[in-house]
């Protein structure tokens, strides 16, 4: 049904990549910190976990969240320099 709708209205189809998790902002910037930040942690429990999760982005400054945001035109232009191997070797 999609696809007749679209034929019907005449509108060009752009293909694109399979979704890639490395092209995701949250991968890309903010779960790297995360990761940096809980790196050699220990929790006894999800609470723990979560609790830690929600100190971290309440500490985080919105200048934060705007230079992930600014720098993922270069990481996506990365991706396709790499004609999307996303791991440059």
């Amino acid at each position: 049904m999609t696809g007749w709708t679209l034929y019907k209205l005449e509108w060009d189809l752009m293909q694109h990549p399979p979704y890639s998790p490395n092209m995701s902002p949250s991968v890309f910037y903010l779960f790297s910190h995360l990761q940096f930040h809980l790196d050699g942690a220990i929790f006894n429990s999800n609470e723990e976990v979560i609790s830690e999760v929600h100190l971290l982005l309440a500490s985080c400054r919105p200048q934060f969240f705007v230079e992930g945001i600014e720098k993922l035109p270069k990481h996506w232009q990365t991706i396709v320099d790499l004609n999307r191997d996303y791991y440059p070797h």
